[in-house]
């Protein structure tokens, strides 16, 4: 079956979770509270490999909306990406590294997720106009390493992935070309 067909039957929402994990009335209603902000997609397979008896299984951790999602407290944008980007989808915070947010999409995702606030819902913040980006990079010299990321980079079609390394790839400043991805774990 092809990957992309799999993450369309991925779960979503909290009715889905009812039997699994005993979800019901004001627990039920909470999740789905958490879920409006922050939304749930997790791969049916990674679901399976849940021990939906031990509360703190790891697995069940990073993947099922947990109450404390609503602890609001602290700060949203952890590591300061709204300061250091420079076009939508361009963040430039370290001298020699230039980070291209190619998607807002993940095949899971991941309750823990700094870009949470992003995932699965805001393109605002990802590059829908890489060549822009493109010379972004090309002008500041002092890049040698680009991260692909999103999201998840390998969620982008073969041709976007293919056209992200050509026009990178043919920059003679770069060393590194690298691909932030979770999708080949979950």
């Amino acid at each position: 079956m092809d990957w992309r067909e799999i993450l369309k039957t991925n779960v979503t929402h909290a009715g889905e979770l009812e039997d699994i994990m005993h979800l019901h009335g004001e627990h039920k209603q909470e999740v789905e509270r958490i879920l409006e902000r922050f939304p749930m997609s997790v791969p049916r397979y990674y679901l399976s490999l849940i021990d939906w008896n031990n509360p703190k299984d790891p697995i069940r951790r990073m993947c099922i909306p947990s109450l404390e999602e609503n602890d609001m407290t602290g700060k949203f944008d952890t590591s300061g990406e709204a300061e250091n980007t420079r076009l939508p989808g361009l963040q430039h915070k370290y001298g020699e590294t230039a980070l291209i947010l190619s998607t807002h999409r993940c095949a899971m995702y991941c309750r823990h997720c700094f870009r949470k606030r992003l995932v699965g819902i805001s393109e605002e913040e990802t590059a829908d106009n890489f060549e822009k980006a493109a010379d972004y990079i090309r002008e500041h010299k002092e890049i040698s390493n680009v991260l692909i990321s999103g999201g998840d980079a390998l969620l982008n079609s073969n041709e976007a992935l293919e056209h992200f390394l050509d026009v990178l790839s043919s920059m003679e400043q770069l060393d590194f070309l690298r691909i932030g991805t979770r999708t080949p774990v979950t």
